[in-house]
């Protein structure tokens, strides 16, 4: 069992490593909080609904203004879960609404996020734009997450293997209608820019190794590939298509590692601190890397069982 947990920890450390090893200097760095509320309400030992809203709140940045809160979210939607033994499989089927509220401030912009702009249209000021007074703003997109899982439990020591398919069907931060010019034929307006199909593939590997019936260690890796793309934003020249906020490029898009611990306090509650290190690939290019992000994630879960055990 020791050699087991020493391949193991190995495992993951290397894959950890990988994920830093993609941050290219001079990235920027910026310092979060992000608290996820999970409500389970467990029907059967099969079937439960899940209800999670959560925010993200941004305390630090090496370039550019703080963002305050930065990232708001809210899942809900059904689970199946079917146990054999060690082996635990899980199905979910969720409803994703993400929402990112902008304070008017400046950032880096596309076409080449090299400069610093407004993230929304800015003030004019004796008739002229003032570049350094932002207004404010806020977009969102509407997501439906499909989420196959499976456990398997050995010991002391769980494997889990989590793979989200995250297909966005709106995002609103598509915001100018764009007109045929002598050098391009695309003609879209913003409805046909809002509304589309793109598909992002979320794969996350764990093991956690449980200390007593109360307290779990658990080291995690999770990387983001785009694997299809909007048939309409895509096609937009530059690149100017592809916002975080929207959808996404094929490739790779992001990485994070996770590192914590997980604490029941009752029966029905946990909680779940942990630091998470989050890379991000710029927008347009899967090698070149623009954020590192590091993040204290806090997630509260609670599980209402609905049902009585048969005796």
């Amino acid at each position: 069992m020791k050699r087991l947990s020493v391949v193991a920890i190995s495992l993951f450390s290397l894959i950890a490593l990988s994920g830093v090893a993609r941050a290219d200097v001079p990235a920027k760095q910026e310092g979060r909080v992000w608290y996820d509320q999970n409500l389970t309400l467990a029907f059967t030992p099969q079937w439960s609904f899940t209800v999670m809203p959560g925010m993200r709140f941004e305390y630090a940045r090496s370039r550019e203004d703080v963002a305050g809160v930065q990232f708001l979210e809210f899942f809900i939607g059904p689970n199946f879960t079917y146990k054999l033994g060690n082996l635990t499989l899980k199905g979910s089927l969720w409803y994703y609404y993400m929402g990112y509220p902008t304070r008017g401030r400046q950032a880096l912009v596309a076409p080449d996020y090299t400069a610093l702009g407004c993230t929304a249209r800015p003030y004019t000021a004796l008739g002229a734009p003032d570049p350094t007074n932002c207004l404010s703003t806020y977009s969102f997109s509407h997501n439906l997450e499909i989420i196959p899982a499976v456990e398997y439990r050995l010991g002391r020591w769980s494997f889990y293997d989590r793979i989200i398919f995250h297909n966005t069907f709106y995002a609103d931060t598509y915001n100018a209608d764009i007109v045929p010019t002598k050098t391009s034929t695309l003609n879209l307006d913003v409805g046909s820019q809002r509304a589309g199909w793109g598909t992002v593939l979320r794969e996350m590997l764990q093991a956690r190794y449980a200390v007593n019936d109360r307290l779990g260690i658990l080291l995690a890796d999770e990387v983001f590939f785009g694997i299809a793309e909007d048939s309409d934003t895509s096609k937009i020249p530059n690149g100017a298509g592809y916002k975080p906020a929207g959808y996404w490029k094929d490739g790779f898009r992001q990485n994070r590692v996770y590192a914590g611990i997980d604490f029941k306090v009752t029966p029905a509650l946990t909680v779940t601190p942990m630091y998470m290190l989050e890379v991000d690939a710029s927008p347009t290019s899967s090698s070149d890397v623009s954020d590192v992000s590091h993040n204290l994630f806090i997630i509260a879960t609670y599980v209402a069982k609905m049902y009585e055990d048969k005796k």
